[in-house]
């Protein structure tokens, strides 16, 4: 134990120290606390009380000058003058000791930036905007009965801060659009699970068609003709789906879905973020990882449902897809930015991959990854309601935006 404590010890002495904030901000829902970061010599250090008040709890004084406290359900104990803090029953290596100073405990700012993130649920920091945020991790693992819950209610039905995503507005005058909305996966397809290391189970199938409906709501409630290719928990090809966007005449086709990482050890825990995709090469390893992942739903698939290899039809189906392929780029990047004003993840920019959903969409289409579902602080934050109300009514101002500016271009036509 003391061996692999010195480890860790030297391997974060090597690492370069990052721009000390001079305070950060837990936003917790319906409240948020400024806590003030001590500069010292050393890096920046929090009082332990400010820290443990943010999260609604006390400090508790211990013997032999420690102290305790209590964050998502794990109990922090940190010891004047020693190089660990201690969560729950094991052992967690700190940059430097704590200390007091004028009376107070302070604890280093690396409690706060990572060590609480990283063991609790439902916790993300952002440096970023140095924001410690806390999540709902009420997790859905069904499909919900009732999905016109008034989109500022929380979780168990309390009020909740509306989203920061204004009303979506369609202007008036404009042609009536027809927009396919595809929730990923679905039935024996559950897509992915997680997160990994504990938290709330998910599976992607939930996820997705708890948001799709709600883009669906979103845009009809604007004037948008919507048609959604399932509406309940049940499998439908990954081929059908761009025929039925295509025998409906529509006019974009957007695709939800969950991500995951390519692996299930703790490490990968920590890869978050949101991006979306148009149809094109992949050009990227992790492009062509995720196209395999989501590619793989086809094995649910049975013999009479799966595409047929007709080299003509290809050659026909690549023109077609061609057609459309600035334009799925403009909607992939628009609903990218959008994504970026309410997402707590970092952008992981538009790709480009070969995703079967979206081959046989002759329309501007795009797939986009919400978030991270093997993270458990964004696997938390999708799960809530509140939050895929908040995604839902983004991607509908963004496919409005889009469809705005393509009709400003081409005349309305």
């Amino acid at each position: 134990m003391i061996g692999s404590i010195a480890l860790l010890l030297q391997l974060s002495a090597a690492m370069p120290a990052p721009a000390v904030p001079t305070s950060f901000t837990v936003k917790r829902t319906g409240r948020d606390t400024q806590v003030p970061v001590l500069q010292t010599p050393r890096g920046g250090a929090v009082r332990a009380d400010l820290l443990a008040r943010a999260f609604g709890g006390t400090l508790s004084v211990l013997p032999n000058g420690r102290v305790s406290f209590v964050v998502s359900g794990r109990k922090f104990e940190i010891g004047e003058a020693l190089y660990f803090a201690r969560v729950d029953t094991g052992l967690i290596p700190l940059s430097y000791p704590a200390f007091r100073r004028d009376g107070q405990f302070y604890l280093p700012l690396q409690v706060a930036t990572d060590i609480i993130p990283r063991t609790g649920t439902g916790l993300m920091y952002d440096p970023q905007y140095a924001e410690l945020r806390v999540f709902n991790t009420a997790a859905r693992t069904g499909t919900p009965d009732v999905i016109d819950t008034p989109w500022n209610a929380g979780a168990n039905g309390d009020d909740a801060p509306v989203p920061a995503v204004g009303p979506v507005r369609r202007s008036s005058g404009s042609q009536r659009r027809l927009v396919v909305v595809d929730a990923g996966h679905g039935g024996v397809d559950g897509g992915m699970s997680g997160p990994i290391g504990g938290g709330p189970p998910i599976r992607e199938k939930h996820i997705t068609l708890a948001v799709a409906r709600l883009v669906a709501q979103e845009l009809r409630t604007s004037g948008v003709d919507v048609l959604m290719t399932r509406t309940t928990d049940t499998l439908i090809a990954l081929s059908d789906r761009g025929r039925i966007a295509n025998r409906a005449k529509g006019d974009l086709f957007v695709s939800i879905h969950v991500n995951a990482t390519g692996s299930r050890a703790s490490w990968a825990a920590k890869e978050r973020g949101f991006e979306t995709y148009f149809l094109a090469e992949a050009k990227t390893e992790e492009a062509t990882r995720v196209e395999r992942m989501e590619n793989e739903a086809v094995k649910f698939e049975t013999g009479a449902n799966a595409p047929k290899g007709d080299p003509l039809s290809f050659i026909i189906n690549d023109m077609a897809q061609n057609e459309h392929l600035r334009e799925s780029n403009d909607l992939a990047e628009t609903i990218q930015q959008g994504l970026k004003t309410i997402h707590p993840g970092p952008s992981r920019g538009v790709q480009q991959a070969n995703f079967a959903v979206l081959r046989g969409s002759y329309m501007p289409a795009v797939l986009v990854e919400i978030g991270f579902g093997t993270n458990p602080a964004e696997a938390a934050w999708m799960s809530n309601p509140d939050a895929q109300r908040t995604i839902a009514r983004t991607i509908a101002q963004s496919v409005l935006s889009y469809l705005e500016h393509y009709e400003s271009r081409v005349g309305g036509g």
